[in-house]
Protein backbone atom coordinates (compact mmCIF):
# COMPACT_ATOMS: atom_id res chain seq x y z
CA UNK A 1 0.00 0.00 0.00
CA UNK A 2 2.87 2.40 0.78
CA UNK A 3 4.32 1.85 -2.70
CA UNK A 4 0.96 2.61 -4.32
CA UNK A 5 0.59 5.91 -2.45
CA UNK A 6 4.17 6.93 -3.30
CA UNK A 7 3.52 6.04 -6.96
CA UNK A 8 0.36 8.19 -7.00
CA UNK A 9 2.27 11.15 -5.53
CA UNK A 10 5.05 10.73 -8.11
CA UNK A 11 2.56 10.58 -11.01
CA UNK A 12 0.77 13.70 -9.74
CA UNK A 13 4.06 15.57 -9.53
CA UNK A 14 4.94 14.53 -13.10
CA UNK A 15 1.52 15.57 -14.42
CA UNK A 16 1.68 18.91 -12.62
CA UNK A 17 5.09 19.69 -14.08
CA UNK A 18 3.49 19.94 -17.55
CA UNK A 19 1.11 22.72 -16.54
CA UNK A 20 1.68 26.28 -17.80
CA UNK A 21 1.58 29.53 -15.83
CA UNK A 22 -1.75 31.36 -16.05
CA UNK A 23 -3.27 33.09 -13.04
CA UNK A 24 -6.01 34.99 -14.91
CA UNK A 25 -9.66 33.92 -14.58
CA UNK A 26 -11.25 33.07 -17.93
CA UNK A 27 -14.45 31.44 -16.65
CA UNK A 28 -17.26 34.00 -15.94
CA UNK A 29 -19.01 31.55 -13.58
CA UNK A 30 -16.44 32.08 -10.82
CA UNK A 31 -17.13 34.48 -7.95
CA UNK A 32 -14.00 36.46 -8.77
CA UNK A 33 -14.59 38.87 -11.66
CA UNK A 34 -13.76 37.71 -15.14
CA UNK A 35 -10.19 38.63 -16.07
CA UNK A 36 -9.43 39.38 -12.40
CA UNK A 37 -6.18 38.14 -10.94
CA UNK A 38 -6.43 34.86 -9.01
CA UNK A 39 -4.75 34.72 -5.58
CA UNK A 40 -1.32 33.12 -5.78
CA UNK A 41 -0.84 32.77 -2.02
CA UNK A 42 -3.50 31.70 0.47
CA UNK A 43 -3.25 31.44 4.26
CA UNK A 44 -4.90 28.22 5.45
CA UNK A 45 -6.66 27.40 8.71
CA UNK A 46 -7.74 23.76 8.96
CA UNK A 47 -9.34 21.16 11.18
CA UNK A 48 -10.56 17.60 10.84
CA UNK A 49 -9.88 13.90 11.30
CA UNK A 50 -6.28 12.96 10.47
CA UNK A 51 -5.99 16.47 9.08
CA UNK A 52 -2.55 17.36 7.70
CA UNK A 53 -2.37 20.09 10.34
CA UNK A 54 -3.83 18.08 13.21
CA UNK A 55 -6.93 19.14 15.14
CA UNK A 56 -6.11 22.78 14.39
CA UNK A 57 -3.55 23.72 11.77
CA UNK A 58 -2.20 26.77 9.98
CA UNK A 59 -0.30 26.88 6.70
CA UNK A 60 0.31 28.44 3.31
CA UNK A 61 -0.85 27.35 -0.15
CA UNK A 62 1.26 28.86 -2.97
CA UNK A 63 0.00 28.63 -6.57
CA UNK A 64 3.15 29.08 -8.60
CA UNK A 65 1.57 28.05 -11.93
CA UNK A 66 -2.01 27.78 -13.11
CA UNK A 67 -2.68 24.12 -12.35
CA UNK A 68 -0.28 23.46 -9.48
CA UNK A 69 0.15 24.57 -5.90
CA UNK A 70 2.50 23.60 -3.09
CA UNK A 71 1.30 23.78 0.48
CA UNK A 72 2.76 23.32 3.92
CA UNK A 73 2.18 24.20 7.52
CA UNK A 74 2.14 23.26 11.17
CA UNK A 75 -0.35 21.62 13.51
CA UNK A 76 -1.10 24.03 16.35
CA UNK A 77 -3.13 21.36 18.18
CA UNK A 78 -2.50 17.65 17.64
CA UNK A 79 -2.87 14.31 19.41
CA UNK A 80 0.79 13.39 18.73
CA UNK A 81 2.86 16.46 19.51
CA UNK A 82 3.61 19.17 16.97
CA UNK A 83 2.76 18.22 13.38
CA UNK A 84 4.40 19.51 10.20
CA UNK A 85 3.29 18.82 6.63
CA UNK A 86 4.06 19.60 3.02
CA UNK A 87 2.56 18.55 -0.28
CA UNK A 88 1.55 19.33 -3.85
CA UNK A 89 -1.87 19.70 -5.51
CA UNK A 90 -2.97 19.54 -9.15
CA UNK A 91 -6.07 21.66 -9.87
CA UNK A 92 -8.54 20.67 -12.59
CA UNK A 93 -10.24 24.07 -13.10
CA UNK A 94 -9.07 27.67 -13.49
CA UNK A 95 -8.22 29.80 -10.48
CA UNK A 96 -7.73 26.79 -8.23
CA UNK A 97 -11.37 26.03 -7.52
CA UNK A 98 -13.36 22.87 -8.17
CA UNK A 99 -11.52 19.59 -7.80
CA UNK A 100 -7.84 19.05 -7.06
CA UNK A 101 -5.79 15.96 -6.28
CA UNK A 102 -2.48 15.65 -4.53
CA UNK A 103 -0.25 14.05 -1.98
CA UNK A 104 2.50 14.80 0.48
CA UNK A 105 4.32 14.04 3.70
CA UNK A 106 3.65 14.78 7.36
CA UNK A 107 5.81 14.49 10.47
CA UNK A 108 4.60 14.41 14.09
CA UNK A 109 7.16 15.07 16.81
CA UNK A 110 5.53 12.84 19.43
CA UNK A 111 5.18 13.55 23.16
CA UNK A 112 8.24 13.09 25.44
CA UNK A 113 6.22 12.03 28.48
CA UNK A 114 2.54 11.23 28.95
CA UNK A 115 0.95 9.71 32.08
CA UNK A 116 -2.56 8.26 32.13
CA UNK A 117 -4.57 5.24 33.22
CA UNK A 118 -4.44 2.27 30.85
CA UNK A 119 -5.43 -1.37 31.22
CA UNK A 120 -2.39 -3.50 32.14
CA UNK A 121 -1.60 -7.21 32.00
CA UNK A 122 -2.93 -7.41 35.58
CA UNK A 123 -6.41 -6.78 34.17
CA UNK A 124 -6.78 -3.49 36.03
CA UNK A 125 -6.48 0.16 35.02
CA UNK A 126 -3.23 1.62 36.32
CA UNK A 127 -1.30 4.85 35.84
CA UNK A 128 1.59 4.32 33.42
CA UNK A 129 3.97 6.74 31.72
CA UNK A 130 4.58 6.54 27.98
CA UNK A 131 6.72 8.34 25.43
CA UNK A 132 4.87 8.84 22.13
CA UNK A 133 7.49 8.45 19.41
CA UNK A 134 7.90 10.65 16.28
CA UNK A 135 5.79 9.50 13.33
CA UNK A 136 6.25 9.94 9.56
CA UNK A 137 3.31 9.60 7.15
CA UNK A 138 2.61 9.90 3.45
CA UNK A 139 -0.84 10.90 2.22
CA UNK A 140 -2.93 11.15 -0.94
CA UNK A 141 -6.12 13.19 -1.08
CA UNK A 142 -8.84 14.82 -3.16
CA UNK A 143 -9.90 18.44 -2.56
CA UNK A 144 -13.08 20.34 -3.47
CA UNK A 145 -12.81 24.14 -3.23
CA UNK A 146 -15.14 27.13 -3.54
CA UNK A 147 -14.48 30.87 -3.36
CA UNK A 148 -16.63 32.72 -0.82
CA UNK A 149 -17.35 36.42 -0.47
CA UNK A 150 -15.61 39.07 -2.52
CA UNK A 151 -12.12 39.00 -1.01
CA UNK A 152 -10.72 35.95 -2.78
CA UNK A 153 -11.22 33.73 0.29
CA UNK A 154 -11.77 30.03 -0.22
CA UNK A 155 -13.25 27.02 1.59
CA UNK A 156 -12.05 23.48 0.88
CA UNK A 157 -13.16 19.99 1.81
CA UNK A 158 -10.43 17.33 1.82
CA UNK A 159 -10.88 13.54 1.70
CA UNK A 160 -7.98 11.12 1.55
CA UNK A 161 -5.86 8.53 3.26
CA UNK A 162 -2.64 8.73 5.28
CA UNK A 163 -0.23 5.82 5.69
CA UNK A 164 2.20 5.59 8.59
CA UNK A 165 5.84 4.95 7.69
CA UNK A 166 6.75 4.31 11.34
CA UNK A 167 5.86 0.97 12.90
CA UNK A 168 6.67 1.72 16.54
CA UNK A 169 4.22 4.13 18.17
CA UNK A 170 5.36 4.46 21.77
CA UNK A 171 7.70 3.19 24.43
CA UNK A 172 6.74 2.63 28.06
CA UNK A 173 8.75 4.58 30.63
CA UNK A 174 7.20 3.30 33.86
CA UNK A 175 4.38 1.20 35.27
CA UNK A 176 3.05 -2.29 34.63
CA UNK A 177 3.14 -3.58 31.05
CA UNK A 178 0.05 -2.67 29.05
CA UNK A 179 -2.45 -5.31 28.01
CA UNK A 180 -3.39 -5.78 24.36
CA UNK A 181 -6.42 -3.55 24.89
CA UNK A 182 -4.36 -0.97 26.77
CA UNK A 183 -1.81 -0.90 23.95
CA UNK A 184 -4.56 -0.40 21.35
CA UNK A 185 -5.94 2.54 23.34
CA UNK A 186 -2.45 4.05 23.65
CA UNK A 187 -2.01 3.90 19.87
CA UNK A 188 -5.49 5.20 19.07
CA UNK A 189 -4.51 8.81 18.43
CA UNK A 190 -1.49 8.01 16.26
CA UNK A 191 -1.42 9.71 12.83
CA UNK A 192 -2.70 7.67 9.89
CA UNK A 193 -5.90 6.42 8.30
CA UNK A 194 -8.89 8.12 6.72
CA UNK A 195 -8.59 11.90 6.23
CA UNK A 196 -11.60 14.23 6.42
CA UNK A 197 -10.75 17.91 6.78
CA UNK A 198 -12.19 21.41 6.38
CA UNK A 199 -9.91 24.27 5.27
CA UNK A 200 -10.63 28.00 5.26
CA UNK A 201 -8.18 30.04 3.20
CA UNK A 202 -7.55 33.79 3.20
CA UNK A 203 -6.61 35.05 -0.26
CA UNK A 204 -3.76 37.53 -0.62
Amino acid sequence: MKRQVLLVVALLAFACAKAQDDHVVTDPNYRIKKQARCPKLLVDLSTGINNNGGLLGAGLDYHFISDVSVHGGIGLLSTWGTKFYGGIKCHLRPCHTGWAFGGGYSYSTGIPEYSARFQTVNGTDEVVTLRYLPQSNVFAAGYRSWYVGHNRNRITLQLGYSISMTSRKYEQLSGTQLSKLGSSVAKFGSPGGFIAAFIFSLGT
